[in-house]
């Protein structure tokens, strides 16, 4: 009898310890899943909020091939979410003319921004950015170019594909990103090559989470 009381103890021991356990892990699942739910990003209102302020462009020599010009794009990044911050990857952008034909490349490094954060970056579209792999330019499209210059008026469209990170506390989230940003009309200074403008209402890029 003295035998049994020490094992039948150790079992109990055990099985509490086992339900223990087993609550203990059921209950920090179930506040887990609350959070990541509560705080989450939710589709219908994305964090990151992109608005293209500026565009001015310099050098337009379309005899050489766009080797020369460059493409200024200011751009403002913003996270509007009050808890969750935001960590966008390094990328590279691409300028198309219209909204088909990539012309040009800039490299943006990686930024944070904290919750409520915003920062304006300086988009620097040319060749040389695009490493040894540059865009080919159809001569079809040079020639539409050139017709552009002579009337003046020129559009394009900014091109990103975004690796996003949020994080709160030890939840995290991370999502491959393609914003819509809407044509940017510009006018050209005559016989220059050099142009741009300043949009009284930034124009907002669309970015489905």
């Amino acid at each position: 009898m003295a035998n049994r009381e020490p094992k039948s103890y150790s079992s109990n021991l055990q099985l509490a310890l086992t339900i223990l356990g087993t609550a203990t892990g059921m209950i920090v699942l179930i506040v887990g899943i609350t959070m990541a739910s509560r705080y989450a990003p939710k589709p219908q209102q994305q964090p990151l909020i992109l608005k293209i302020h500026s565009i001015t462009m310099s050098g337009l020599n379309v005899s050489c091939f766009l080797t020369e010009t460059r493409w200024n794009v200011t751009v403002l990044f913003a996270n509007r979410n009050s808890m969750l911050e935001m960590s966008i990857h390094s990328f590279e952008s691409s300028l198309y003319y219209n909204y088909s034909n990539p012309i040009s490349c800039a490299v943006v490094e990686a930024m944070h921004l904290g919750p409520k954060k915003q920062r304006l970056v300086e988009m620097q579209f040319n060749r040389a950015q695009c490493g040894e792999e540059q865009p080919y330019v159809d001569d079809w499209v040079l020639e539409r170019i050139r017709k552009d210059e002579i009337k003046g008026e020129m559009s394009f469209v900014v091109g990103m594909k975004l690796r996003v990170s949020y994080r709160t506390g030890i939840l995290g989230w991370d999502y491959d990103l393609n914003p819509h940003c809407p044509k940017l009309d510009m006018q050209l200074v005559p016989s220059t090559g050099n142009g741009g403008i300043i949009f009284d209402h930034p124009k907002v890029c669309l970015v489905p989470l």
